[in-house]
């Protein structure tokens, strides 16, 4: 049995939506992207979609399942920084980070440090957005927590991250990508190529009944049917070679920074796409 990390964000829909929870060989850990991220570096779960950076942090003993991942080329519309200030007053003041989210927390660090030559005092809060711009001067937040704050059209300019990695540097932006640990492939081998192939078939039904999943999202989070539709019109569930491309680049300005101690190699598998087991 393979212990599989859920994630129930309206952004991952597509990915879990058509998957069936009662499979006897799968056992389904639902968290977000952090629980997941410590959960898989401490052997207690055997996959998931994890943040792109804390793959980024354990490359050496992890691999990436083939043509699968969170990214977008541009806008997200669920990786927002709430601010008071333009991006480039934000130097020393105070930014506060959602707790939720590894790869968003660093890219707004690479860019604010890399575009705007900024250091604010960063502080990571578990908390919605009134409570973060009380005590911050621009707050980050991701996923389902951000689209409900920005559709309460706060008073604060919205930085969409990945609009603004698109816009300074081109690349599109993979904010998860679902890794496991690669001894796996000599004790598990036959099962990861099977959840591999389930989650591809899921991901690829989710894409031709997208009207299921922008039912759910209304039903879940409100908005229009139009607003949801826009919505995963920017995502792409693939992971193509320019979506690895932008990986890359993201891993380059965070070892620039400190946050990454080496550049990680993107290591696929079952594709065999360079992989040193």
């Amino acid at each position: 049995m393979l212990r599989i990390g859920h994630n129930q964000n309206t952004n991952m829909l597509p990915m879990f939506y058509f998957l069936s929870q009662g499979n006897p060989d799968l056992d389904w850990v639902i968290g977000q992207p952090t629980t997941h991220n410590k959960l898989l570096a401490e052997g207690k779960i055997d996959l998931a979609p994890i943040s792109a950076f804390s793959y980024g942090e354990h490359w050496r003993d992890y691999a990436i399942l083939p043509d699968l991942s969170v990214s977008t080329k541009g806008r997200v519309g669920s990786i927002l920084l709430f601010t008071k200030y333009p991006l480039k007053e934000l130097d020393g003041r105070k930014v506060a980070l959602t707790s939720h989210s590894a790869t968003s927390v660093n890219l707004v660090k690479v860019i604010l440090k890399e575009f705007y030559h900024c250091m604010p005092e960063y502080v990571i809060m578990d908390a919605g957005l009134p409570e973060m711009m009380a005590e911050a001067d621009a707050g980050l937040l991701i996923a389902d927590q951000a689209i409900q704050a920005s559709l309460s059209k706060p008073e604060a300019q919205i930085i969409d991250l990945g609009e603004e990695w698109f816009r300074q540097t081109g690349c599109p932006m993979t904010f998860s990508v679902w890794a496991y640990p690669k001894y796996l492939i000599h004790e598990k081998g036959e099962e990861i190529r099977n959840i591999h192939e389930l989650l591809i078939s899921g991901r690829n039904k989710a894409l031709n009944h997208m009207d299921e999943i922008v039912n759910t999202c209304v039903q879940m989070l409100g908005a229009t049917s139009d607003f949801w539709v826009d919505y995963f019109n920017q995502f792409s569930y693939t992971l193509d070679s320019e979506l690895q491309r932008g990986l890359s680049r993201y891993f380059e300005y965070c070892v620039k920074y400190g946050q990454l101690e080496e550049q990680p190699e993107i290591l696929i598998w079952p594709e065999d796409l360079g992989l040193r087991e």
